[in-house]
């Protein structure tokens, strides 16, 4: 298995997202370009979809849903008798 990094990924300044940099012309691609576009929308290179991408993409909806389980742990116990 190669663990080699294929992209390259930046975090924006005073903001907690993160941008992906196209290998091919370096532009900033954000999560939408990527959900919408299966290439760069600036030089039309192919973005694979590979583990690194795809945590990328899923990580604010697993942080937002951790976040929500956390708080909802106490709701969900059964009633006392």
């Amino acid at each position: 298995m190669n663990s080699a990094k294929k992209y390259e990924f930046r975090n924006l300044r005073n903001s907690p997202d993160k941008i992906m940099i196209c290998p091919k012309c370096l532009e900033m691609l954000f999560r939408d370009d990527i959900e919408h576009f299966s290439s760069c929308p600036y030089c039309n290179a192919h973005i694979e979809i590979s583990q690194e991408v795809e945590d990328f993409l899923l990580k604010p909806f697993i942080d937002n849903w951790v976040a929500n389980q956390s708080r909802s742990n106490f709701d969900i116990m059964p009633p006392e008798n």
